[in-house]
């Protein structure tokens, strides 16, 4: 597996916790410095105590929507957003984030890794 060439702090937020497990997996996999959240209340703490450049976040969540979080988690810091889901990109999803089509492989997941790592 190649290193890549900026190793990535990625913060992934996914309430299915198995779900969450294999992305954290995969993403230290591919070079990158994962941090898993199960919900985006958890995620808010975690933007205010570190940095990232990357969060890729579900976007049905319980309580506060992946959108929502998107919104919020850029007035904390600048970093690059990816939202998520089952369902196609709907109208309500903003044109400054970028798209994952869910169910993804490790080929689709690795591609946007190392888009965002050449931002």
């Amino acid at each position: 597996m190649k290193t890549p060439d900026k190793r990535l702090r990625v913060l992934l937020v996914e309430d299915n916790s198995d779900a969450l497990e294999g992305m954290v997996e995969m993403t230290d996999f591919l070079g990158h410095q994962p941090h898993g959240c199960l919900s985006a209340e958890d995620a808010l703490v975690v933007l205010r105590q570190q940095p990232f450049d990357l969060m890729i976040t579900d976007i049905g969540l319980p309580g506060i929507s992946g959108l929502d979080l998107a919104r919020q988690a850029r007035e904390i810091q600048p970093l690059e957003i990816v939202v998520s889901s089952g369902y196609a990109r709907g109208p309500d999803v903003m044109t400054n984030v970028g798209w994952l089509m869910k169910p993804f492989g490790i080929d689709e997941y690795a591609a946007l890794l190392e888009s965002a790592a050449r931002q």
